[in-house]
């Protein structure tokens, strides 16, 4: 379940989504659900009509179409997985995504935030500029993938699906493995995270520490140098059991939720929680990208 903070937009998107057949079981860790899907395209909405970009259309166009589009990850043929391999997996999505259009507005910007989610859960990362990522979205949306002479050579050799084989093998070659971070992490890390970004902790006490903001006033005076003055306001208590001690994930979780670094927010929720959800920091990410293709 994703977190939209507009509260227009989640209610679409649950009436959405109860419209929605059951998603049968598909192998893959890096397989979309209809769910994750739509996610995607609604995380996007959401991100973009908080900065003032609009959309010509919010959520899905046609449901046969979108259920057809999110199945061509396993579609099969007599018993037979068309694309067995994760990245024609990967590659076939976005591709359909981008060409059937199952959405009113923002496939390209669905299609591209849902690859990178689908490598994400492969423990990948892409490789290439985000420019060049995003030139690959606009080449398969105007048909002019076919110019490239990778994709010439496939289609020459007479393969099936060529523009599927050759995304998935751009995909294959275009990543790397990212780098697995711990799911916990001290009181000591968790400090200095919190204090780069205004906050600390004081007044420990008996088993519990307060988490304060700090802020500061700036008074400018002509012939002296300004007069700075700091402010510290208590925002939530938490537990505390030393600096080497790990700490509890719905501690990290509460810290992350006072101090506005939520995924939502665009930080790194990796930092602090491995499985925290990815979608908002990619989107932070990757958002210089996103914003051009709205316009492409």
């Amino acid at each position: 379940m994703i977190v939209l903070l507009t509260k227009s937009l989640l209610a679409e998107r649950e009436r959405q989504l109860s419209s929605l057949p059951i998603f049968r079981n598909a192998q893959g860790a890096h397989i979309l659900t209809y769910e994750d899907v739509l996610d995607a395209h609604f995380c996007i909405a959401d991100f973009f009509s908080r900065e003032g970009y609009g959309m010509g259309g919010i959520g899905v166009r046609n449901s046969d179409l979108f259920v057809s589009t999110v199945e061509r990850q396993f579609t099969g043929y007599q018993g037979f997985i068309v694309y067995d391999t994760p990245y024609e997996q990967i590659a076939t999505l976005c591709y359909g995504i981008i060409k059937n259009h199952p959405f009113y507005d923002g496939n390209k910007r669905t299609a591209f935030l849902c690859a990178l989610l689908q490598l994400h859960k492969m423990g990948r990362v892409i490789e290439v500029s985000e420019i060049e990522f995003e030139n690959l979205m606009v080449q398969i949306a105007e048909g002019s993938l076919g110019k490239r002479s990778a994709l010439k050579a496939l289609t020459k050799s007479g393969v099936s699906h060529p523009e599927i084989r050759y995304l998935g093998r751009y995909l294959e070659k275009n990543s790397r493995k990212r780098a697995h971070l711990r799911k916990t992490i001290n009181f000591r890390e968790l400090r200095k995270i919190v204090e780069a970004n205004g906050f600390a902790f004081r007044n420990p006490n008996r088993g519990s520490i307060d988490l304060v903001q700090i802020t500061e006033t700036v008074t400018h005076r002509y012939f002296f140098r300004d007069k700075v003055k700091r402010h510290e306001r208590v925002v939530v208590n938490i537990a505390y059991h030393g600096e080497g001690v790990d700490v509890p994930d719905n501690t990290v979780r509460l810290v992350r939720q006072h101090c506005g670094l939520t995924d939502q927010d665009g930080f790194d929720g990796e930092v602090l929680l491995r499985d925290a959800q990815p979608t908002f920091q990619l989107i932070h990410s990757y958002r210089g990208a996103l914003q051009r293709l709205a316009y492409r």
